[in-house]
Parts: structure tokens; C-alpha cells; sequence
């Protein structure tokens, strides 16, 4: 666990900002792992049950897909809490893919994990490229209005 100093903020209030890094063997049977790991972090960031519901689907989807397509041994989850916010980043060593390429997911041509993620989180930021692995960037605001409304 890396510990950094906490960010002060205009009202001269501090925000946690501590990040949490797991490696993880790229096998199923972590998922659940990465999923309670987003739950109390969403928990420290001040997300009602709602919104960290979301948070546990994002990260599945994450972490599933770098399983499914990213060929490697294992990979780094890192996630940040600050006050109303959570940052999670998925990266891997994977051959990687050209994200232009992948389709929205909805015509049935792949990319329907990234859409999930996309329509979970406020802000997605996947950087990859055919064989220089992968990292996906997803931030969510407390009270943002993305939920799926399920519990």
C-alpha cells in the first residue's frame, strides 16, 4: 500500500488520498477480491450502497476482461479515494488492442464489457495498444446521477 501525503482542499479541510494497489493472479477466482476491495473504498469515499453496487459491476468487468483477452500472468488494480470521488485504474502487460477498433459493444462486435464501464462510471480512459498492454482509467462522483439504481 502506498501511502501519499493528504490533499488539502480550498476550505483548508483534508481529503484522503491514499492508494490502494493489488496484483492480482489473472484467474476468476480474484474477481471477488477486487469487488470488496472497490466496496470499502467507495464505503471510505462517502457512496451510499447504490453507488458502490456500480463501482462492484465496473470493476467486474474490468478485471474480467484483462482475464478474458489480456494473456498475462497477472495485473495491477490501484484504486483512490478522495472525498466524494473514487479512481480506479486496471492495468496490464498484455498484448493490448487498438481501442479505436473495439465498437461500442452494442452490434455484437465486442467492446460490450467497455460500454457496461462506460455507462457505469462519470469519466473512462482506456490507453492501450497492440502490444503495449493495457490500463483503464474509470472516476466516479458520489451523487452523479450514473447509477443503475439497483441495489
Amino acid at each position: 500500500m502506498n501511502h501519499e501525503a493528504p490533499e488539502t482542499k480550498g476550505n483548508g479541510t483534508t481529503a484522503a488520498t491514499e492508494v490502494v494497489r493489488l496484483t492480482l493472479p489473472s484467474r476468476s477466482d480474484y474477481v471477488l477480491l477486487a469487488r470488496l476491495m472497490v466496496a470499502q473504498v467507495g464505503r471510505i469515499a462517502g457512496f451510499g450502497s447504490e453507488e458502490v453496487y456500480d463501482l462492484k459491476l465496473a470493476v467486474t468487468e474490468a478485471v474480467t476482461n484483462v482475464i478474458r483477452h489480456a494473456a498475462v500472468e497477472s495485473f495491477d488494480v490501484e484504486y483512490r479515494a478522495v472525498a466524494g470521488t473514487v479512481e480506479i485504474v486496471v492495468s496490464d502487460a498484455g498484448g493490448g488492442f487498438e481501442v479505436e477498433t473495439v465498437s461500442s459493444g452494442r452490434d455484437g462486435h465486442g467492446g460490450f464489457g467497455l460500454a457496461v464501464i462506460r455507462d457505469l462510471v462519470d469519466e473512462m480512459v482506456v490507453e492501450s495498444a497492440a502490444g503495449g498492454g493495457t490500463r483503464l482509467k474509470m472516476i466516479r462522483r458520489a451523487g452523479s446521477g450514473v447509477s443503475t439504481g439497483e441495489g
